[in-house]
């Protein structure tokens, strides 16, 4: 039995992966059987199973997991995509908003994903979910359909019916050139085992939430330098606070993880769309986690790399119109940004 297992794996792998990426993922299950790190393994595998295509391999490894983790691995590993649609019925109330947002199109190459859900909104409490891909609004198929068609169609109706399909990862691409790539949205993970390094290192320095409020219509800019965290450090981190600015007398400091803007999280969004929610308003309601980024300043402070992926908020410009790619059911038609909600 064990051995029809494993060549049922071997050949979705064989199937699914190119040459160069098979012994990757061999590699990562042989560590795991030698460490019995869970963790450990399904980080080494998000490095490689980078596309919703390659998704299906989760599914054909759990029967190799030892029962004892298989519970554990459940809750780490992402579910097939695709397995059912859901049908998600949205009424909109007086003033209110539907209370998600959605990014990609027919002209990205991708189809309409939920990309945000604002707390408490009727689509939270209809089970709407960050990584749905939205497949039909009001019995229309959208697959074809490019950002502001689809953005229509939900803006210009009082109630509507979503088909959704949970993918489980986000399509990224911060302009229209750019090439596509994916990133996982990150499951609520409670009382799993495991000794991963990095997974102990973020929990030594996880710490409570500040809520700040920052104006800024006495001051030219937050004064404070950003860096996206790498695949295994997911966010937005303070790489610097520019002594005197008004970031530093709000209590801002490196190494602080931005949590929200505004009512956008920052914990699944790309540094271009960051940027832009930092520039959208002179008064800023800021949650950050004190201290959470100092392991991987202190990780990236020297390398040429990551410093060119650090950007100053206030001297980026946000994309144009026509480069849209991500909006907010509530977005007024003039605003041209790629994101009103992660």
């Amino acid at each position: 039995m064990e051995n029809k297992v494993a060549r049922r794996y071997v050949t979705k792998v064989n199937e699914l992966l190119s040459e160069e990426e098979r012994p990757q993922i061999f590699e990562a299950l042989k560590r795991y059987q030698s460490s019995m790190d869970l963790k450990r393994l399904i980080e080494d595998m998000k490095i490689v199973l980078n596309e919703p295509t390659k998704l299906e391999i989760y599914e054909y490894m759990r029967p190799l997991i030892p029962p004892k983790h298989q519970s554990d691995y459940d809750k780490l590993a992402p579910a097939p995509p695709g397995r059912k649609l859901r049908a998600i019925t949205l009424r909109k109330r007086p003033n209110e908003s539907f209370g998600f947002a959605v990014r990609g199109g027919f002209e990205h190459g991708v189809g309409i994903f939920v990309s945000h859900v604002n707390p408490g909104s009727q689509a939270e409490q209809k089970g709407l979910k960050v990584g749905d891909e939205i497949v039909r609004v009001d019995g229309y198929t959208i697959a074809e359909a490019v950002h502001e068609e689809v953005l229509n169609l939900i803006k210009g109706r009082d109630e509507i019916e979503l088909k959704v399909t949970n993918i489980g990862m986000l399509p990224i691409k911060e302009r229209a050139t750019d090439p596509l790539t994916w990133s996982y949205v990150e499951k609520a993970q409670k009382g799993v085992q495991g000794n991963s390094e990095g997974s102990q290192r973020r929990q030594e320095v996880r710490a409570e939430e500040v809520k700040l409020f920052v104006n800024l219509r006495q001051a030219p800019s937050l004064g404070c330098r950003i860096v996206s965290g790498p695949s295994n450090y997911k966010g937005i981190f303070v790489e610097h606070v520019n002594p005197g600015s008004m970031g530093a007398d709000v209590g801002i400091e490196a190494g602080d993880q931005i949590v929200n803007v505004n009512g956008t999280s920052f914990l699944n969004i790309t540094h271009q769309e960051a940027i832009v929610a930092l520039k959208s308003s002179k008064e800023l309601n800021i949650t950050i986690r004190k201290g959470v980024g100092l392991p991987l300043l202190s990780s990236v402070v020297d390398t040429s790399k990551a410093a060119t992926q650090v950007t100053q908020a206030h001297i980026e410009t946000p994309p144009s119109r026509s480069e849209r790619y991500e909006s907010d059911d509530s977005a007024d038609e003039n605003d041209a940004v790629l994101d009103m909600g992660s």
